[in-house]
């Protein structure tokens, strides 16, 4: 959501790999912010349409065991973290639950930041770019706590001295 609003979502084509959301995801971020007017929204649909997101069925036990310890997490988060598990992949949540959650059941987790991270590693923005990206998108409510970003900022300095 924030990467579009940042002019960032055709980047994620650029990451290669597989990305995946559950249904819940796509119901949030698309269907319901459309309903609202959010034109990232209609971005992140087109993402979909064109597969660089790929929407995945959640079709496992994992989330059972995940609901009954849901600890205020949201159902789309439960997804992620079912899809995350069952793949072997890495979650992408920025709710300090959540990752927290993930962290505990033995699923790696990153935080949208480190998406831009990884585009700054593989060459695909300039770490200024990367840095400005990040302060346009708390501008516009994404939510990062001091040490994460403080992490962030010392990711962009690592890579300034480590050739990739």
């Amino acid at each position: 959501m924030y990467l579009n609003k940042v002019g960032l979502q055709q980047v994620l084509a650029d990451l290669g790999g597989e990305k995946i959301i559950p249904p819940q995801v796509y119901q949030q971020v698309i269907v319901n912010r459309k309903m609202r007017g959010e034109a990232d929204a209609l971005v992140t649909e087109e993402l979909v349409e064109q597969g660089v997101l790929q929407v995945v069925e959640v079709e496992n036990g994992f989330m059972k065991i995940l609901k009954s310890i849901e600890a205020g997490l949201h159902e789309g988060e439960l997804e992620v973290l079912t899809l995350a598990k069952c793949r072997n992949g890495i979650a992408i949540l920025d709710e300090s639950i959540a990752r927290d959650t993930a962290t505990i059941l033995g699923i790696e987790v990153h935080g949208t930041s480190f998406l831009i991270f990884l585009m700054v590693r593989r060459k695909i923005l300039e770490r200024e770019e990367a840095r400005d990206k990040v302060n346009s998108m708390i501008r516009k409510g994404f939510r990062l706590g001091h040490e994460e970003y403080l992490k962030f900022l010392e990711l962009l300095q690592s890579s300034e001295d480590t050739k990739f």
